[in-house]
């Protein structure tokens, strides 16, 4: 009989009130979710001795990922947050500092940079047991990766469709609104799953903030509201310094405060 084969491998079932979050990460133990004939559900939790021998415990750091690491793969985690970081403090620079000069300087740096560098670290991530995390690092890689493509002339010309300066800057708040509405959503589940931290929803918070104040900026065409939204970027963008910054020295077994919500 092969004793690896999940099939063939033990369960041991504990009580619905039971934690075994730490239990989880001390052993790499697998939770099913079952109902019993009564219609209640159980947990039952599988041993997958490969599954531990081929991962490291770890501090949970950056934005909602397992509790586990692969043995032999970096954390993409860390070049995502840092990527989107640098493309935000850009942004947060211009609108606070120079709110009435374009911006297009930021292009280069938007698409490869803040965008297919994150997008592709976010997918990486995937493999690396964040799915939260991973989703955000996909969601804005596609955003700053369409924002710098609506830098470029071929894909500007699609603006020519709005022809006039309200329907552009309407259209512009339309954006920005529905983009802090999902980084709203996203905060709110930041204060429930296992993982989450105070720097993830810090970070959240202040994109939701700056997207929302871009907004209102195109609504009102109100300068002072431009920068503001300059200063969340610049909350928001050290707040992901930061949780990359702890990211890595977590692998030199040096942790940082990152806020947990759930102690295990």
């Amino acid at each position: 009989m092969n004793n690896t084969d999940p099939a063939n491998l033990p369960s041991v079932r504990l009580p619905e009130d039971a934690s075994m979050d730490q239990e989880e990460y001390n052993t790499g133990m697998h939770e099913v979710n079952q109902m019993d004939p009564n219609g209640k559900h159980t947990k039952h939790y599988h041993h997958y001795p490969t599954y531990k021998a081929m991962t490291r415990r770890a501090s949970v750091t950056v934005n909602g990922q397992d509790r586990r690491r692969p043995l032999t793969m970096g954390n993409p985690g860390v070049l995502g947050l840092w990527s989107f970081a640098t493309v935000t403090i850009l942004l947060g620079t211009f609108n606070l500092f120079l709110p009435g000069m374009s911006n297009h300087v930021l292009l280069p740096t938007a698409i490869m940079f803040g965008g297919l560098a994150q997008y592709i670290a976010g997918f990486l991530d995937f493999f690396y047991g964040g799915t939260f995390s991973a989703t955000i690092l996909v969601s804005y890689g596609g955003f700053w990766t369409g924002t710098g493509l609506l830098m470029l002339p071929a894909f500007a010309e699609s603006m020519a469709a709005y022809t006039t300066d309200f329907d552009v800057n309407r259209a512009n708040a339309i954006y920005h609104f529905m983009w802090a509405f999902y980084t709203l959503m996203l905060l709110l589940m930041s204060l429930k799953i296992k993982a989450g931290t105070f720097i993830l929803s810090w970070c959240l918070g202040f994109v939701f903030l700056t997207l929302l104040l871009e907004a209102v900026f195109y609504m009102t065409s109100i300068s002072p509201i431009l920068r503001v939204s300059g200063v969340t970027a610049y909350l928001a963008a050290l707040g992901a310094y930061y949780s990359g910054i702890a990211a890595v020295m977590e692998e030199q077994d040096v942790v940082l405060w990152v806020g947990h919500y759930h102690q295990h």
